[in-house]
């Protein structure tokens, strides 16, 4: 039987409960777990989880691309964004941020805010697309 992966890729942790396969697990940022076909199966009609999957929380690995939950492309995760706010990358992360999900755009604020970056062209970006004025969040970090 083949094992499914389930991992988190955000930056918050996030809890998978369902009872009625006896899941209740707390997932870290990075941390992975294994679920057989039929409790992904099973997963697949918890509408949180569909969400979850759906706002780039998780990422699912191991399963063939006719029984995905949705279809997820391009999903950024906290190593990709990292990447491009420490090379000052400003045309790739112009086109990453119009279409980032919510859990990628809380990422790339609390990495912001982390490296101190006060680029004007990528602090006018996070504020635009995420709402959040990072110059104003380093200065409360202080």
């Amino acid at each position: 039987m083949d094992k499914i992966t389930i991992k988190n890729i955000s930056n918050a942790t996030v809890s998978l409960y369902v009872p009625e396969i006896k899941l209740n697990r707390d997932l870290i940022p990075g941390r992975a777990i294994s679920v057989s076909k039929e409790e992904y199966d099973d997963l697949t009609f918890d509408p949180g989880f569909n969400s979850l999957v759906k706002t780039h929380y998780l990422s699912i690995e191991g399963i063939e691309e006719n029984d995905e939950v949705e279809v997820i492309k391009d999903v950024f995760t906290k190593e990709d964004i990292n990447k491009m706010l420490d090379s000052q990358d400003i045309t790739a992360f112009a086109k990453f941020i119009p279409t980032a999900a919510p859990a990628e755009k809380e990422t790339v604020v609390d990495l912001a805010v982390e490296k101190g970056i006060t680029n004007s062209g990528f602090v006018a970006l996070i504020k635009k697309y995420c709402g959040r004025d990072v110059i104003e969040l380093i200065n409360m970090r202080h």
